[in-house]
């Protein structure tokens, strides 16, 4: 027999309209009949309704009036309707809906308190206080009982009165263990209710700290409040050693890879064991730290257990293995000040995970620059231990190398260069076996040179204009107007080496485009199509710069020097480029007189390249101011 639902008996019961509910249950005549349920058959009962002459099926799991009545309000009328309700069929007091929820936990979940405080009483105007024990530790389908849809409201005043009337009913409702989920205390800990997981504690210290996948309370609180885990620490000293079932992480491990370092101090202060306490996967806090990259917290635990530097994860890293492979290098920065105090730093800083790798291999493999050059500069880093393939840093180095056409330092080239001269050597299997630089950049090239094609007769174009629309003009004669002018005579100079260049950079680039080329010399020939492409560029913004100043200097002097700031800001990267490329990480490990040879070739060069076209701009105005303009 398929449910029937009454559509005018559900909504009196939403609208609490106590005559119609009244009416409609036959004047206090109709009978509501408990059940029994028989598995396997779905259960019905029959509602009669004298009024309207008619029955009403109210199947048992889907259409229970006192759950309605006890969700829609907290007014007087529903107050009453769920009193009538319940005098017409007591046992709807804990009937379970389909989701295993009683007109408890739908009044609690609604936020009716003073409905809450109705169903207690009838309850325990039933049965006592045995009753209303039983009505209230009623458990869902998912464990929990309406002390948890308390805990879930949205206003705080709401969770603490409903908290207070069914904990006042109930001292130990707490207690109840879910069958697979939160406790009440580790739902309000993780609610953010503090006060009230207080008030938990307080009325009954024997109360649950389960928590979802075999956590607890203590797993909640690092996650949300120093406050509660200093508590938890007090109450249960059991917890904090406690495993969840998904990777066996402690309540530490939690707070270290979130990096909550309040709460990472408090449980290292009640128990430094912890340190030393991995997960399922053979990982420690500080492990996870490192991968998080929580530098407070490795700091800490640092600070706290120095020797946990050593432990090693279920692959034999360290956590210097882990903080190798960060590029940012933020953790060595921090970290290494706390090791270099330790006198057997310079073993935890080359020990070899399970493939033989240290460090400075990861950093070498990742291509890390930050943590290399700080390992680099630490003379007790070994830089020639060979891993299980028998491969040293520098091998590994040498397998990175971009294998195209490269303009300017790659990282992998810079630390490849930097492995050298500091004194790397290659492994015993590697030995010097010839690496081709020359792979895919045919590829490389193909790409690149419509592009730069492009530019270099671009600038060839402007530059060739530039000469016959000099700035201020001809005279009748055909002479320029500013040819007497040192700055118009630099901005001669300028546009020719612009011209010069992107004619240089026209031609290299042919030979790079032929493939009957050898592709040596066509690499060659691309590189050098950049560089004169980069020189051209820069000459002809000196000309323009030139050509301004030239003619508005006599007449309007700001405007000149604005030009000049405008056109400076187009070689800020020339420092910067060339700070990029010293090294002060090796002056520890190869010694002052060579560290200054290096600084002069990898600082002075990258200067030099970009800005030779004015230094020969700048030497002919120097001979110009000496010797006069003829």
């Amino acid at each position: 027999m398929e449910a029937k639902q009454h559509p005018e008996l559900l909504m009196a019961a939403r609208e609490g309209d106590l005559a119609r509910l009244t009416h409609l249950l036959g004047n206090g005549h109709a009978m509501l009949q408990p059940v029994r349920a028989v598995p396997g058959v779905v259960v019905n009962m029959e509602a009669t309704v004298d009024a309207i002459g008619m029955d009403v099926a109210m199947d048992v799991e889907l259409n229970k009036i006192l759950h309605v009545v006890a969700s829609s309000g907290d007014g007087p009328n529903f107050l009453e309707s769920a009193r009538l309700v319940y005098g017409k069929a007591s046992h709807l007091l804990d009937a379970c809906n389909a989701k295993g929820d009683t007109p408890v936990h739908s009044a609690a979940r609604a936020g009716m308190v003073e409905m809450v405080s109705q169903l207690i009483r009838l309850a325990r105007d039933e049965g006592g206080g045995d009753r209303v024990k039983a009505v209230l530790r009623k458990q869902n389908q998912q464990g929990e009982t309406a002390l948890h849809d308390a805990l879930r409201l949205a206003d705080r005043r709401t969770v603490e009165a409903m908290v207070g009337r069914l904990t006042a009913a109930d001292d130990q409702l707490a207690r109840v263990p879910p069958a697979d989920g939160a406790s009440p205390l580790y739902l309000a800990i993780l609610m953010g209710h503090d006060d009230i997981a207080e008030q938990l504690h307080h009325k009954d210290e024997g109360l649950s700290y389960s928590g979802p996948d075999g956590q607890n309370a203590l797993h909640a609180a690092v996650l949300r409040s120093a406050r509660m885990t200093n508590n938890l620490l007090e109450w249960n000293k059991d917890l904090r050693t406690q495993g969840d079932r998904t990777k066996g992480s402690t309540p530490l491990h939690f707070a270290a890879s979130c990096g909550f370092v309040r709460q990472v101090r408090s449980l290292v202060n009640a128990d430094k064991s912890l340190v030393y306490q991995s997960d399922q996967d053979g990982s420690f806090p500080i492990h996870l730290a490192a991968v998080g990259r929580r530098n407070d917290v490795v700091c800490e635990l640092l600070r706290k257990c120095p020797d946990c530097a050593k432990l090693r994860d279920a692959r034999g890293r360290t956590f210097l293995h882990i903080a190798a492979q960060d590029r940012d290098g933020e953790i060595f920065r921090f970290a290494l000040p706390f090791l270099q105090g330790n006198s057997r730093f310079a073993s935890i800083i080359n020990m070899q995970d399970d493939d033989g790798n240290t460090g400075l291999h990861l950093a070498v493999l990742v291509r890390a620059m930050q943590p290399f050059l700080s390992m680099l500069a630490d003379k007790d880093v070994v830089l020639n231990i060979p891993n299980i393939a028998q491969r040293t840093a520098l091998d590994l180095a040498r397998s990175r190398l971009p294998s195209g056409v490269i303009f300017g330092r790659d990282p992998s080239d810079t630390i490849h260069s930097l492995l050298k001269v500091a004194g790397g050597r290659y492994g015993a299997r590697t030995g010097n076996h010839d690496y081709c630089r020359y792979g895919n950049q045919e590829e490389h090239i193909k790409d690149s040179t419509p592009t730069i094609g492009v530019v270099s007769a671009l600038l060839v174009t402007i530059t060739f204009a530039a000469a016959f629309t000099v700035p201020g003009g001809y005279r009748a004669d055909g002479t320029p107007v500013l040819a007497a002018s040192y700055s118009f005579q630099a901005f001669i100079i300028a546009n020719n080496i612009a011209l010069l260049c992107a004619s240089m950079a026209t031609i290299s680039l042919m030979y790079a485009g032929i493939t009957t080329v050898d592709i040596r010399t066509r690499t060659h020939a691309f590189v050098l199509s950049v560089f004169f492409l980069n020189s051209s560029a820069r000459s002809l913004a000196g000309a323009f710069a030139f050509g301004m100043y030239a003619a508005l200097a006599p007449v309007a002097h700001g405007p000149a020097v604005v030009t000049w700031v405008c056109m400076a800001t187009s070689l800020l990267d020339v420092p910067w480029f060339a700070c990029k490329m010293s090294t002060p990480q090796l002056l520890n490990r190869v010694g002052f007189r060579k560290w200054m040879l290096m600084f002069a070739a990898s600082v002075l060069g990258p200067l030099f390249g970009p800005l030779w076209p004015w230094v020969v701009i700048g030497g002919f105005l120097v001979y110009s101011k000496i010797y006069g303009i003829h």
